[in-house]
Parts: C-alpha cells; structure tokens; sequence
C-alpha cells in the first residue's frame, strides 16, 4: 500500500515539473517571439493615436499614485484636457519623490519653478476651507444655465 502511495505522490510531482516546464518555456517563447512580433504591430496600429482620457487613465495607473494624487487631483474624469500635463507629472512625481532628491530631479527635468518667497509664508486657508468655499458657490455651469433660461 505504502508503494502506491508513494507512486503516486512521484506521479503528481512530475505532473508538476512537466506542468511548471511547459509555463516555463510558453514564458520564454513569448519574450522571445511573439512579443516582439506583437509589440511592432501594436506600435504600427498606434503611430497616429491621439491623447485620450482613457489614454491619460492607462499612464496614471501605471505610475500607481498613491492616495495623495487623488487628494491633489481629484476624479480623472472631470479634469480637463489643458491640465493633462499636470496629472501626468504629478503621477511621475509621487512615484519618484519616495526620496527628496527623486522629487528634485523631476522638478529639474521640467523646469518647475523652484520655491519662491511666497511659498515660505504660512497659508490663512486651509485646502478645507477653500473646497468649502468652492462647494457653497455656484459653478460656472450653473451660472451659464441660469443666464441662458432668463
């Protein structure tokens, strides 16, 4: 009895192996193969694609900001098209400003201005108060539809 066990125990762990050596090797001919040969046709399809919020979206996650970029950006959908560039240096930033000199050499790449006079003086409001602020007045939206019912 003890010899069928151990029979099949050697059945399952060569099942295994083959199973582990067949991941093993569909891995390599994918780097090696097809990947390149799907990467050029994908860079053909690409050649004339334009920025999309979906575009900007795919980018964002990649970088996988974290909580702070949210608090800093808010909700991707509502951010407009003229403040792309933003998101995605804020998006490189935070992924590179774990140390103080990673923070300073994106500022450098993008020519940020650097900390004036003013930025040393302590803020009378809050981010709160001023979110606070901007809920309790009317959009611009608002404001539009308004004049256009008068």
């Amino acid at each position: 009895m003890r010899e069928i066990h151990d029979l099949s125990f050697d059945i399952d762990r060569f099942l295994e192996d083959a199973a582990r050596a067949k991941q093993q090797l569909d891995v390599e001919r994918w780097r090696e193969e097809l990947r390149p040969r799907a990467l050029r046709l994908f860079a053909e399809r690409t050649a004339k694609l334009q920025w999309t919020r979906a575009l900007l979206k795919l980018v964002v996650r990649e970088l996988h900001p974290d909580d702070l970029f949210s608090e800093l950006i808010g909700n991707l959908d509502r951010i407009p098209r003229r403040r792309w560039p933003q998101v995605l240096a804020l998006a490189v930033a935070l992924r590179s400003s774990w140390r103080r000199d990673g923070l300073e050499q994106i500022v450098r790449s993008l020519h940020v201005p650097r900390q004036s006079a003013k930025d040393n003086v302590p803020s009378q409001h809050t981010n709160h108060s001023r979110r606070s602020a901007r809920k309790s007045s009317p959009s611009k939206r608002e404001g539009r539809k308004s004049r256009r019912t008068k």
